[in-house]
């Protein structure tokens, strides 16, 4: 299976390096889109394919699927373009800017019967399932509360993308993202949302805090910043016990705590080979294979979810980007 890779950065390294563990197919990369020529010809040396000087030469050479890791603005653009020529999408998260966007890419994927998928990684990660077994099997009862942080603490230039809002900065889309998702995985839709956070100058979250509230009384708070350093954890309080996954909890944990009431704590320490993004590449296989147009566990139903919740995040800072005006 040939990849075709739009923006060959430092995710992007990451993402080609972990193809070799890939399970459902052989891989490799084929076409690469950098933001100069050089630069995709120094990603394609160093992990094969080659390099292309425009988008417009995917259609010539035509990936089975292509993965985009460009930032958060230009995942509409990219994508759109992808669907539109019938090439299969696996993008980075966010998957785009705002609802809109996302409601629009998952339209342009049923129109041309071409599969699309959000890029969210640690879904698919032998810890996340470790996680969900844990909760399927009732161990810790029914689920109450959810707490998650995210954080880093990123170099303060409005140049790189982080602290610029023509590239969708802030620690929201960036990172908190995540503990969105997970709330959302784990107890829906809230029927209530609550933000507070730090917006700088140029208007941008550096630090944002949520609270998810629901009808039957669970909520979830939840933490992201680029300028402080979280404990980067994850906690899921059930009604039997308790599930606490150590830092960084997005990634490769330390180890996940599994508490019951009046019981040892048992330890679990997650492992497998690379970063782990081979996990959700063999998702996007197995969704091929089947020629569905979307995935049942980060389905397109979850991302316009997961989005509007953050646009009613960036509602209440009053961040607005310039591509929400469009």
């Amino acid at each position: 299976m040939r990849w075709g890779i739009i923006g060959p950065g430092n995710i992007a390294r990451e993402f080609a390096n972990d193809l070799q563990y890939v399970n459902e197919d052989t891989c490799e990369v084929g076409a690469v889109l950098g933001q100069t020529l050089a630069y995709a010809k120094a990603f394609a040396d160093e992990h094969g394919g080659f390099a292309i000087q425009n988008i417009n030469d995917l259609i010539v050479h035509k990936p089975d699927a292509v993965y985009i890791a460009t930032p958060h603005s230009l995942h509409y653009e990219h994508a759109m373009f992808c669907l539109e020529n019938k090439i299969p999408v696996l993008c980075e998260k966010p998957l785009a800017i705002n609802e809109k966007q996302v409601y629009g890419l998952i339209e342009a994927s049923k129109k041309n019967n071409t599969f699309l998928m959000e890029g969210l990684w640690t879904r698919f990660l032998p810890s996340f399932q470790f996680l969900f077994d844990i909760i399927q099997s009732g161990t810790i009862g029914e689920i109450l509360q959810v707490h998650a942080d995210m954080s880093f603490i990123a170099e303060k230039d409005r140049t790189n993308r982080f602290f610029n809002p023509e590239l969708g900065g802030g620690s929201l889309l960036d990172v908190g993202v995540y503990t969105i998702y997970l709330s959302y995985l784990l107890l829906g839709n809230p029927d209530k949302i609550f933000a507070c956070g730090k917006v700088n100058e140029s208007n941008i979250d550096e630090t944002c805090g949520i609270a998810l509230s629901y009808s039957d009384g669970k909520y979830a708070m939840l933490e992201s910043s680029i300028i402080t350093q979280t404990q980067n954890s994850a906690w899921i309080y059930g009604s039997k016990g308790t599930i606490r996954i150590k830092r960084p909890w997005t990634e490769h944990p330390e180890k996940i705590d599994v508490r019951i009431m009046n019981a040892p704590t048992r330890e679990h320490y997650p492992s497998w080979q690379g970063r782990g993004f081979q996990y959700e590449v063999d998702e996007v296989i197995q969704c091929l294979k089947s020629n569905t147009m979307e995935s049942n566990i980060i389905s397109h139903k979850a991302s316009l979810n997961v989005v509007r919740i953050m646009d009613a995040v960036r509602s209440q800072l009053n961040i607005v980007y310039p591509y929400d005006k469009a």
